[in-house]
């Protein structure tokens, strides 16, 4: 039995956990839990509605633009208190400044509004952002571990990635989440 979830079967959750009936060595039918796909990513929100929190991404998705930006920027202005304002260099500055940080904008508001991870009552549904299209559910059950990794950033401003290492061997990694370490907290607590 495959299950699939939709708008009209999505709060059956607690009686529909991903599996796939199979054989096991006995000759004897068993359901084995699965990684899912997800049809209709607005099912993520539906939890902020019944108390339990969604996790969003965190602003510092934003940082190496900005980054980009006052360097492109110091740069020109640079280039500029030297006089050199017609130059080759000068004129591929402003094209990245006009052109690269537009678009780093862009992608990077594009993963902001939706990278999400929610942790329900047997399963952890995510959607690791943009350009990605379904969200994924995994069963608790195939989760191994779960960890939290920071880097510099992380450190300072709070975000991170959620590493989860599932039973099968698979790592999966959802990056730039806001206060991973409460999401990881959070699991824990709903594995207890």
């Amino acid at each position: 039995m495959n299950t699939r979830y939709t708008k009209d079967n999505m709060a059956g959750e607690q009686a529909n956990i991903s599996t796939n009936t199979t054989t096991n060595t006995n000759g004897e039918l068993a359901d084995v839990p699965r990684v899912l796909e997800v049809e209709d990513s607005t099912e993520l929100e539906v939890a902020d509605k019944m108390g339990r929190p969604t996790y969003h991404a965190h602003w510092q998705i934003f940082l190496p633009t900005i980054v980009i930006f006052i360097s492109y920027t110091s740069g020109l202005y640079a280039l500029y208190m030297m006089d050199m304002s017609s130059s080759a260099l000068f004129r591929l500055g402003a094209i990245v400044l006009g052109v690269g940080v537009p678009l780093l904008t862009a992608h990077a508001f594009l993963r902001y509004s939706t990278v999400r991870l929610q942790l329900m009552d047997r399963q952890l549904r995510y959607h690791k952002g943009w350009p990605e299209d379904a969200s994924v559910e995994v069963p608790y059950e195939l989760i191994s571990s779960l960890r939290v990794k920071k880097g510099i950033a992380g450190r300072l401003f709070g975000g991170g990635t959620i590493i989860i290492q599932l039973t099968t061997g698979t790592k999966i990694a959802i990056a730039d989440i806001f206060d991973p370490s409460s999401a990881k907290e959070e699991y824990l607590s709903l594995r207890l």
